[in-house]
């Protein structure tokens, strides 16, 4: 029957009851019949080659058993007809009403459609060789037909000028070759070539780094040579899996390197971990004139860590350093300067932890139940801890400047937020 040997497809049975009693002498499924033969030279034919034996009836002429059904066939009443909804291949023949068929055992008969689930696919699984490399959806990155001879220059001069004194005679060919970067970095290819350079990482999370208030008040924000970095990294690691592993690759020594002194302070080099991570937490006091610098920093700063985040390996140590007790330090500061980088903090938590959707792989953060109200109130360490955030997003969204942002995450957390274990007393 059609049914027995069916590959294994959803296929749609759909059986065409149009006999009328009226017709019933005239219906090709009135009585059974031994297959047609060849098409008489009264038949009107469909012919697409100059090939005889290719040419087929315009009227699809049924047997008993099922034949293929061509697209542009007109089909007579009261045949058996099946879809192959996977190729779109429909087949027919001759009705019989005393044939009974297995499959569709149980299914209701008073629905012209009928829909039959196939059994699993038992051969058609890929076989996977032993040893074969992991599956990668983005392939190869391909370098482009003609490469820009000026972004490895610009790569160079970045790596030998990235710690030289501002006074330095070098200082615009830095900045030229900063900018140069700048307009590459998008792409995948020159983003990968970024980050598979360990030193040129190294020069550009210095430049990040380097806190220069000096060159902050006298240069426009284009022009910053901080700013120009991290916009580089930020650019070469977004959207790009391939760069974001080979930065990977030499994050730990990345974090281990030392940068120049930053200018006007007691000369001691300073260590990127410590950069990276303890700086985030914001230290200047509210409505100081260091603190528009300091939140100009913190800007620049959360630019990369939107795409550094996307790394498992990156966020472990990330957390592990503090870094979500210094994004709600950031949420906690009420001066008007800071609104901005809010924002962006509650987009990155959103992103990264909250939202399947922004691409968040769910159970790294939160993975405490809420802090009692009491705790969180007290203020202190404890009141930083990751079960107080609802607590204090709670207190932020009653002022309607915030609540754009605030009430989002807010609302998000609590979904997320594992529930307090309940603790049965031992029955006696």
């Amino acid at each position: 029957m059609g049914f027995s040997n069916t590959r294994n497809l959803k296929r749609i049975a759909v059986s065409l009851f149009a006999i009328s009693s009226a017709l019933s002498s005239f219906t090709y499924a009135s009585s059974p019949s031994a297959p047609s033969e060849s098409p008489s030279a009264e038949t009107e034919l469909i012919c697409h080659t100059d090939n005889p034996a290719e040419c087929y009836p315009k009227v699809f002429s049924a047997t008993e058993e099922f034949q293929v059904v061509h697209d542009d066939q007109d089909l007579p009443p009261g045949l058996h007809v099946q879809l192959d909804v996977q190729t779109g291949q429909k087949q027919a023949k001759l009705y019989n009403p005393k044939e009974e068929n297995p499959a569709l055992e149980g299914l209701p008969v008073d629905r012209s459609v009928v829909v039959i689930d196939s059994e699993a696919p038992q051969d058609d699984k890929p076989r996977i060789p032993s040893g074969a490399p992991a599956y990668e959806p983005v392939g190869k990155v391909k370098a482009p037909q003609e490469k820009n001879e000026g972004f490895f220059q610009a790569l160079e001069t970045v790596k030998q000028h990235s710690n030289i004194d501002n006074n330095s005679a070098h200082i615009k060919e830095l900045d030229k070759a900063l900018e140069d970067l700048e307009d590459l970095s998008h792409g995948m290819y020159y983003g990968l070539q970024i980050a598979e350079d360990a030193d040129a990482l190294h020069a550009l999370f210095c430049l990040l780094t380097k806190r220069d208030a000096n060159e902050a008040e006298k240069r426009a924000l284009t022009e910053r040579a901080d700013f120009l970095a991290s916009s580089i990294l930020a650019s070469s690691i977004q959207n790009n899996k391939p760069a974001l592993k080979a930065l990977e690759g030499s994050w730990d020594a990345i974090l281990e390197k030392k940068c120049a002194a930053t200018p006007n302070t007691d000369n001691e080099a300073r260590v990127l971990k410590s950069e990276l991570y303890s700086k985030l937490e914001p230290t200047t006091g509210p409505g100081s004139a260091e603190e528009a610098a300091e939140a100009y920093f913190t800007r620049i700063n959360l630019a990369v860590l939107d795409g550094l985040l996307k790394s498992d390996k990156i966020k472990e140590q990330f957390m592990a350093h503090d870094g979500m007790k210094n994004f709600l330090r950031i949420l906690l500061r009420k001066e008007e300067v800071w609104d901005p980088r809010k924002a962006k903090v509650a987009r990155i938590v959103s992103d990264t932890f909250l939202d399947e959707d922004g691409g968040a792989r769910l159970g790294v953060w939160p993975t405490v139940s809420v802090t009692d109200a009491s705790v969180c109130a007290k203020g202190g360490p404890d009141a930083l801890e990751e079960g107080c955030w609802e607590y204090h997003l709670e207190t932020i969204s009653q002022d309607p400047k915030d609540s754009e942002w605030s009430r989002p995450l807010l609302d998000m957390l609590k979904q997320r937020r594992p529930e307090k274990p309940t603790h049965k007393k031992d029955e006696l």
